[in-house]
């Protein structure tokens, strides 16, 4: 594809644009080709040196993602089974070159303003404008901005006293070096035992003098049985990626996965024994899918459960260890799965200790090490892997103000939430890609961003045919969606555990974020209030800005 169809904005400070997409992640790099593809004048700004996201800040020893390739990609025709994959499960190496290649294709960097931080967004009721400032002294106006900041970008800071003091050296997950890092004969703590906490020690155990995990909660973590990618089976999928996105929009995760819908309850012991060591050796999220009855029964989800657990404990050496190490307090499911392999059998080794903070505690960070209730820990080492300030912690780190002052997350006192997880309402054409209220942190990331920016596409595209303006959520449609929300996940063992994905109010009521229903039904429900003119948003103004008009690109691409 020849770049050039795409128009540029001019980097000597273009003020008015159509659309500011912020994020060059997934969904950014998407966002930008779809709208200039429309006919738009587009300028993304991301924080970073280059593109990629959360795929080039998360580049950690071991980190990997969790979902087959196969889906876990763009489907499109010019790049799906040409870009050659070399894993089931690529590592973030590969998917960082992915995306680079992805941009490369379609030249999208020309569109953004790298290294730039957005730190201020208003709305100009007047112009029916964004005004848009950056860190470097930048100001556009922007009839339309989409958020691809994600859910999961924004990292949690240590809580413990005396961080400042450290005198060695300090590494987080979530923001790795792009300048390589050489670990060997280090000693080394690691605090956080998530997904990327369980992928950095397995990684570097072999390598490190000492290795210090300190442990809050066991997770439960399965291996991706990772294997060379299916070459033949790659091609007969490129075949026909119309059949492909049709399948994997009908799925309930966005993408298809070992599931069936035969319960436990109906299978004899042997039978769910087989069903069990079959989806372990599948690998990957497939435990969480083992049976359609362990998301809200909590025998089915025990089986499920203890069976990972006896895998955990035939792992590991130790058994006063493995106790430690098994997830007793919360059933499986409930919390992310973290997909790595040899995380248990890195506990096996001689230098790795671990610190359960269960029955210890952090009590401080020292100039040499961290200082805990039962002892000191030397290191010349601490990585951060604490996880993210999940939903609300990358719209909160730029101050977004509507015309009343108000900031988005004002009004999620009790809990966040938007319309189709995609508007807010008070802030007019403003859209979180994959936000609170959408399926989310449940599904695909990569699906589900596609179908955010083709959704936002399509309703500037109704917006422009109609001549209006500005497009927000009602309030009656957000609050009815909310509702919807909590419908869909009432019944679920999730909602009763705590987790990310749970806001807990004073009252003891439970909030649970994402929506539940299913990637196929949300889906269902979307195209349904499209098909209906847009019910639940409403229109405003009219848009008569010549410069908005002369600045769209005369080219577009046929998607």
């Amino acid at each position: 594809m020849d770049s050039t169809s795409l128009e540029q904005v001019p980097q000597n400070g273009a003020t008015d644009v159509d659309a500011v997409v912020i994020g060059a992640g997934i969904g950014g790099l998407y966002a930008v080709r779809r709208l200039a593809a429309d006919g738009l004048s587009v300028l993304g700004f991301d924080s970073a040196s280059d593109v990629g996201g959360v795929w080039r800040h998360n580049g950690y020893p071991g980190a990997r993602v969790d979902i087959e390739a196969y889906y876990y990609c763009f489907f499109d025709p010019e790049i799906y089974g040409k870009w050659q994959w070399s894993m089931r499960y690529p590592p973030q190496a590969e998917l960082l070159a992915y995306l680079q290649h992805y941009a490369d294709h379609y030249g999208l960097r020309q569109f953004f303003r790298f290294s730039t931080r957005v730190q201020e967004m208003q709305w100009q009721p007047q112009t029916n404008r964004w005004q848009v400032r950056t860190d470097t002294g930048e100001t556009v106006y922007a009839r339309h901005v989409v958020m691809a900041t994600g859910q999961l970008s924004k990292s949690r800071q240590l809580p413990f006293a005396g961080v400042e003091d450290f005198q060695g050296q300090w590494l987080e997950t979530s923001h790795w070096p792009d300048e390589p890092v050489d670990l060997t004969g280090k000693r080394v703590a690691v605090i956080g035992t998530g997904s990327s906490g369980a992928q950095v020690i397995a990684a570097i155990a072999g390598q490190v003098e000492s290795l210090h995990v300190f442990q809050r909660t066991p997770n439960y973590v399965v291996p991706s049985q990772n294997s060379p990618m299916d070459q033949d089976r790659y091609r007969r999928l490129s075949e026909d990626l119309g059949e492909l996105w049709n399948k994997v929009m009908g799925t309930g995760v966005a993408y298809l996965a070992p599931t069936t819908e035969v319960p436990a309850s109906s299978m004899t012991a042997e039978q769910q024994q087989q069903r069990l060591e079959d989806q372990w050796a599948f690998g990957g999220l497939s435990m969480t899918f083992a049976f359609p009855d362990q998301k809200t029964d909590w025998q089915t989800n025990d089986l499920v459960s203890e069976f990972v657990r006896g895998k955990i404990r035939a792992a590991i050496d130790d058994p006063a260890l493995a106790d430690k190490l098994e997830p007793r307090d919360y059933p499986i499911g409930t919390r992310r799965l973290v997909v790595c392999n040899g995380y248990y059998e890195a506990f096996n080794q001689d230098n790795v200790q671990l610190v359960d903070l269960r029955t210890d505690s952090i009590e401080r960070v020292t100039a040499t090490g961290i200082e805990t209730g039962a002892g000191f820990h030397e290191v010349d080492v601490i990585i951060s892997a604490l996880g993210f300030d999940a939903f609300t912690g990358a719209l909160d780190a730029i101050d977004i103000r509507n015309a009343e002052g108000q900031k988005p997350t004002d009004g999620w006192e009790r809990g966040p939430h938007a319309y189709l997880g995609l508007m807010v309402h008070g802030f007019p054409n403003m859209y979180v890609l994959t936000g609170p209220g959408s399926p989310s942190v449940l599904v695909n990331f990569n699906v589900h961003n596609v179908f955010h920016v083709d959704y936002v596409a399509d309703l500037i595209s109704f917006m422009d045919g109609q001549g209006y303006a500005a497009v927000e959520a009602t309030r009656e449609a957000q609050d009815d969606w909310h509702t919807r929300t909590q419908e869909a996940a009432d019944g679920l063992l999730r909602k009763q555990v705590k987790n990310y994905m749970v806001h807990v109010n004073d009252d003891g009521s439970r909030v649970f974020i994402p929506y539940a229903g299913g990637w196929s039904t949300y889906v269902d429900i979307a195209k349904g209030i499209a098909d209906k003119g847009y019910a639940g948003f409403t229109f405003t103004g009219q848009d008569r800005s010549d410069s908005a008009t002369a600045n769209r690109a005369s080219a577009a691409l046929s998607l």
